[in-house]
Parts: C-alpha cells; sequence; structure tokens
C-alpha cells in the first residue's frame, strides 16, 4: 500500500475513525474516503494473505526484518511466529480511546464553527430560531420529530 492507503486503512480500520471523520481529517469526501478504504482493504488483504506467513501459515515469511524488530519487541511469538494476543488486544483497546479524542476533536471545532457563525440582530433572532426549528433535517437532528 501506498501512503494515503495505509493513513487511511490506519484511520478507517485501525482507529475506527467514521466516514464523515476521516474523510473530514484528509479532507475529500466521506463517499472517498469510503471508497479508499474499500481499495486499501483490498491490496493489504490480498497481499497479506498471499504473502504473510503471519496471516496465513501456508506462507513463506517475506519480510524478515520486520519480523526480528516484532519478535524483540514481543509482539511476534518466535515460536509460531503469530502476533501475540495481548498486543492484539492493547491496539484494540487503544484505538477505540484514539477514535475518542478524534471525534472530539472534530465536535469541539464543529461547536467553534457555530459559536463563530454571526447571528442576525436581536429582533430577526427570534424569527430565525423558529424557522430553524421547522427545519425537519434540524427537528431530526434534534429529535423534535
Amino acid at each position: 500500500m501506498d501512503r494515503k492507503q495505509r493513513l487511511i486503512f490506519t484511520l478507517g480500520e485501525i482507529l475506527g475513525a467514521s466516514d464523515t471523520v476521516g474523510g473530514e481529517v484528509l479532507e475529500m469526501t466521506p463517499d472517498n474516503f469510503r471508497q479508499c478504504l474499500a481499495r486499501a482493504r483490498r491490496d493489504l488483504y490480498s497481499f497479506m494473505n498471499n504473502q504473510c506467513g503471519l496471516v496465513n501459515k501456508n506462507n513463506p515469511c517475506r519480510c524478515p526484518k520486520k519480523t526480528k524488530g516484532f519478535i524483540e519487541q514481543g509482539h511476534v511469538d518466535p515460536h509460531h511466529l503469530w502476533f501475540v494476543p495481548q498486543h492484539v488486544e492493547r491496539v484494540r483497546e487503544v484505538a477505540a480511546e484514539t477514535v475518542r479524542k478524534i471525534e472530539d476533536v472534530v465536535e469541539r471545532q464543529y461547536a467553534a464553527i457555530y459559536r463563530d457563525h454571526p447571528f442576525l440582530q436581536p429582533s430577526g433572532q427570534v424569527n430565525w430560531f423558529r424557522r430553524m426549528l421547522e427545519n425537519q433535517e434540524v427537528r431530526a437532528a434534534l429529535h423534535l420529530s
């Protein structure tokens, strides 16, 4: 995978970022993010299933330098060349927390945009709020429908 695919895969698959968050982070539409993520998954899974001995025991390991480093750091069992379960579970825990942090940042950015939005003079605000509350999308977002 190229750098962009690795980044999209990490955001979408490993960290679990939504297409909206991933698209915003990478400055692309959510649809484009989903398509790129699907391609990255397909390319990675194809490579791993056809090349990597850590994923499929029938494949010889094609990256001894990487595997050596993973073994030294305790990520791969040297006797079976499989990822150590403790590290897989830890990645899941870290990923969920990281996604929450990313979503919090995005939500704070959204709130800042709305706080900085200019409002009408007080005489026009009441009518503006009434029109907003009549909007079906706003009502649905506020669970008023």
